[in-house]
This record gives structure tokens, C-alpha cells and sequence, in this order.
């Protein structure tokens, strides 16, 4: 948990640096999301890291947008429809593909949501969002390799 806290931290540095020019990816989420899958699917652990979640989106929402709340659903969202698919999907499925998926699909429509929600139509706004997400791409990898590495059968 202190990991994801510090990319949240992390994430948070980037957008300042990045103002202007480019929305950061939701490393957050996407780190959020490899931990959900991870490990164990019991219950309690699954509910503290939809908390975990929601407190940074709203804590993203708190710094950077007018509407709180906003990325907080999203993220509980996002990750509650990750973890009902991962554990609907039998140990034999749960692949680094199916994560790659779950995982770039979260971040697209949370991408998808902040940008129909905060942005104007303009191609400044499109140009932004499409860095985001093709940003996204390298952070993806890395936690497919990670998931790859680290898999064992504690996911169960």
C-alpha cells in the first residue's frame, strides 16, 4: 500500500511538471489494478484497496478538478468491474493478457470520462488525451512483466 502511495505521489509530481501540455496517465489506477489481481481475492483485502481507490481519486479530485468525487467513482468503478471479472474468470484464464486488457481498459475509460467530463472540444484537448493514453503504454508493460514474473497461484 505504501508502494501505490507513492506513485500516487508520484503521478501527482508529474502532472505538475506536465501542466499545459499533457494529462499524466492514471498510474495510480493502473497500479491499483495489478495489486487487485495480484494477490489474494478474499474479501476484506479486495474492499481496502476499492477504499484505497476511492481516497485517491478523490484526494486526485481534491488537487487538480472542481468536482470531487469525480475520479473516485471512476476509480471504484473501474477497479470493482476488474476484480468481478478476474474472479469470475476461471485460474486457468487469469493470464498477463487478461490483465493487460482489464487494466488498459480502466485506464481508457477513466481517461475517457475525466476528458468528456474537464475538456472543451478542441484538438488541443484530443492531443492531450491521446498522450495520456499512449503514455500509458510503457507504465501497461511494466506491470504486465511484473504480473508475469510474480504470478504464482495465490490469486485463487
Amino acid at each position: 500500500m505504501i508502494a501505490s502511495a507513492a506513485v500516487w505521489l508520484l503521478q501527482n509530481f508529474l502532472q505538475v511538471l506536465a501542466m499545459g501540455f499533457m494529462l499524466v496517465p492514471e498510474i495510480f489506477l493502473l497500479v491499483v489494478s495489478y495489486e487487485i489481481v495480484s494477490g489474494p481475492l478474499r474479501a476484506e483485502r479486495v474492499s481496502m484497496w476499492l477504499w484505497f481507490a476511492f481516497a485517491g481519486g478523490i484526494l486526485w479530485d481534491l488537487r487538480w478538478a472542481t468536482s470531487p468525487g469525480m475520479s473516485g467513482l471512476i476509480n471504484v468503478g473501474v477497479v470493482m468491474a476488474i476484480y468481478l471479472i478476474w474472479k469470475r474468470t476461471p485460474i486457468a484464464g487469469r493470464s498477463v493478457f487478461l490483465f493487460a486488457v482489464l487494466a488498459g481498459v480502466a485506464h481508457f475509460l477513466s481517461g475517457i470520462a475525466h476528458y468528456l467530463a474537464w475538456a472543451t472540444p478542441s484538438h488541443i484537448a484530443v492531443r492531450m488525451f491521446l498522450i495520456q493514453q499512449l503514455l500509458s503504454v510503457p507504465v501497461l508493460a511494466l506491470l504486465c512483466m511484473v504480473y508475469a514474473f510474480r504470478r504464482t497461484d495465490i490469486s485463487v
